[in-house]
């Protein structure tokens, strides 16, 4: 599973919290909420229901002892680093609500957090949520107590998270505990193939190469190529068991990586869509053979990869950047897992209490699909 960009995302969410907490933000706010005393009063910060408790566990990188990788030869490394504590239950302000978490999930851009510094400085830890509203703040009319939600936001490993109502999407009837390892892994492979082109005509025969199957990014990415209308889906994994897996899900072709390169496989001019999710150096170099006049490579950063310097002619690159967080997309993947198209695969499940055993896990590498953390 790629050590995608997500730590882009811990960035961008938390300049949605932060712009709204300052006072600078306050000419802003008068003029859409109309009251100097709105603001300064009840309008700002929704009280918490007396019915809910006043402290929550929460899972944070507390800094007393360095989180570390395995080293080669090992099969997990040291994250005691990660500790879960008591802490307040946050207040909702204006355009926030609180959700009771259910279900949370790791990845590899949340181990990223801890092996540096800002793991300490980000406090509580994760960005997968799903759960119930619990409590509504001002101008958040899209979201009411009850309803069941999923989405991005900061500090999800807690009994409580604050989210921000314009990127949460509402479950109806579906259960939060079912897809709350999607969100993030989700909206990346369906933004990314959407910068591809999709979804496509499957009277065109689209090919697509996913170019890591087995982990989060890449078990979505072939259940989403498929639905967008891929005729033929191509990935790697590694071992017997990944490969009946990733076909049940819908891939076409799985080659092991441990036998050959997925592109040592392909003919020349045969391929329309290159989704590199894994994205090492010189993965744009060797995809370019197999693509077609008219194709597109669309890579993920985070292990070093990059565009190719000698890309074929007529063949489109795209550096995916970072995933921007939509509640519109999430409506949207909803109604596929509604309909059976994606479905979430969850390899282990972990207490809050032991989030660092489940960052061990994922450091460790070979993680088929997700890691799932429980409230």
């Amino acid at each position: 599973m790629n050590r995608f960009h997500f730590f882009y995302v811990y960035i961008l969410i938390f300049f949605f919290f932060f712009f709204f907490k300052q006072k600078t933000a306050y000419e802003m706010l008068r003029s859409l909420v109309g009251s100097e005393m709105c603001i300064r009063d009840s309008c700002w910060a929704a009280p918490v229901p007396t019915t809910l408790p006043s402290t929550m566990l929460a899972a944070k990188d507390t800094g007393s002892t360095p989180c570390v990788k395995p080293v080669h030869g090992q099969t997990s490394g040291s994250f005691d680093c990660v500790q879960t504590s008591t802490s307040t239950v946050p207040k909702p302000i204006i355009f926030q609500a609180l959700v009771r978490v259910n279900v949370s999930s790791v990845n590899p851009s949340d181990v990223d957090m801890v092996e540096g510094r800002l793991g300490k400085i980000m406090g509580t830890l994760g960005v997968d949520f799903a759960g119930e509203v619990v409590a509504v703040g001002p101008l958040c009319s899209k979201l009411k107590v009850g309803d069941a939600v999923w989405g991005a936001t900061l500090h999800a490993y807690a009994e409580y998270a604050i989210v921000v109502c314009a990127l949460t999407s509402k479950l109806g009837d579906v259960s939060p505990r079912h897809v709350g390892t999607l969100p993030e892994v989700s909206m990346t492979s369906a933004q990314a193939l959407k910068k591809a082109g999709a979804p496509w005509d499957p009277s065109k025969n689209v090919t697509v190469v996913i170019t890591s199957g087995s982990g989060g990014t890449g078990f979505v990415a072939i259940q989403l190529a498929k639905s967008y209308g891929a005729a033929k889906v191509i990935t790697a994994t590694g071992g017997p068991a990944n490969i009946a897996f990733l076909k049940s899900i819908g891939a076409d072709v799985v080659v092991d990586y441990h036998q050959a390169d997925v592109f040592s496989t392909l003919a020349n001019n045969s391929v329309d869509v290159v989704y590199d999710n894994y994205g090492a150096p010189g993965t744009a170099d060797k995809a370019m053979p197999s693509l077609r006049s008219g194709g597109v490579f669309v890579f993920l950063p985070g292990k070093g990869g990059s565009l190719s310097k000698h890309p074929k002619q007529g063949v489109k690159q795209i550096n995916y950047g970072l995933m921007i967080p939509s509640a519109s997309l999430l409506d949207e993947l909803l109604v596929l897992y509604n309909a059976g198209k994606l479905k979430p695969h969850i390899q282990n499940s972990y207490p809050l209490t032991n989030v660092s055993g489940a960052f061990a896990e994922s450091a460790a590498g070979h993680v088929v699909g997700k890691l799932q953390i429980t409230m």
